[in-house]
């Protein structure tokens, strides 16, 4: 296998159309929210947090788990991505480092 399928995110997220049958008090347009992150993975430490919803990665939109995993799988073990979220209404951009999967 290659390095770039061993890298990981550590987040586990949802589209807007799933969250409505987990959570009915949860409303976004686009993007995916983070329902949780790995204590021990890349995420959690670059600063992401639960009910994050992610637009973007590296200027692409994101509106699909499926999309975020796609873009992930090109890139390798300790590239940084810059992931652009909604928190309280308020758009800002994270760096991740991604990290090796366990």
């Amino acid at each position: 296998m290659e390095n770039s399928k061993k890298q990981t995110y550590g987040i586990f997220a949802y589209d807007k159309n799933v969250i409505p049958y987990l959570d009915s008090n949860i409303n976004f347009e686009s993007g995916i929210y983070i329902a949780q992150i790995s204590a021990d993975g890349p995420s959690y430490y670059s600063g992401l947090q639960k009910g994050d919803i992610i637009t973007k990665i590296d200027d692409t939109t994101i509106n699909k788990m499926s999309e975020l995993r796609s873009y992930i799988y090109t890139k390798k073990i300790g590239d940084e991505v810059n992931v652009t979220i909604l928190r309280n209404n308020r758009e800002r951009t994270i760096t991740v480092k991604l990290g090796k999967k366990i």
